[in-house]
């Protein structure tokens, strides 16, 4: 028997955890559906897509709370700083990815897409639940 406080329901989750789930399982559809409708090599670039997505949001995210930790001025440079080395990184992989023909450009920004928009639509509604 498991006691009541060993029992987690998704309700108790964190919000980002919750975001983060619904992106992964967007994912999981868009991936399967472009592989299985279109192909492989699409496929592939929409999950590139989406894992450099995921890792962007996840630097972005750190960067945010670390933010808190400085007083307004430099957490301001500290997020300017961070937000535009992890712009010029982004580029600069998604430039050799494409460069070197690894994925499909059109797969490769539906992947980042829908990162974007899954996160933005997940944050309206856990917002809209006031669970934030």
């Amino acid at each position: 028997m498991v006691s009541n406080a060993a029992q987690i329901k998704l309700g108790a989750l964190n919000p980002l955890l919750k975001i983060g789930l619904s992106n992964l399982i967007v994912s999981i559809i868009a991936f399967t559906i472009s592989s299985a409708a279109i192909s492989l090599f699409i496929g592939g670039s929409v999950l590139t897509g989406t894992v450099i997505g995921i890792i962007n949001l996840s630097v972005l995210t750190k960067t945010i709370k670390t933010s808190f930790l400085f007083d307004a001025d430099r957490a301001q440079r500290f997020v300017i700083k961070r937000y535009y080395l992890r712009l010029i990184v982004t580029f600069f992989v998604i430039g050799i990815l494409i460069a070197k023909n690894l994925v499909n450009p059109v797969g490769l920004i539906i992947g980042l897409t829908i990162i974007t928009i899954t996160t933005l639509v997940s944050t309206i509604y856990f917002a809209k639940r006031e669970e934030f």
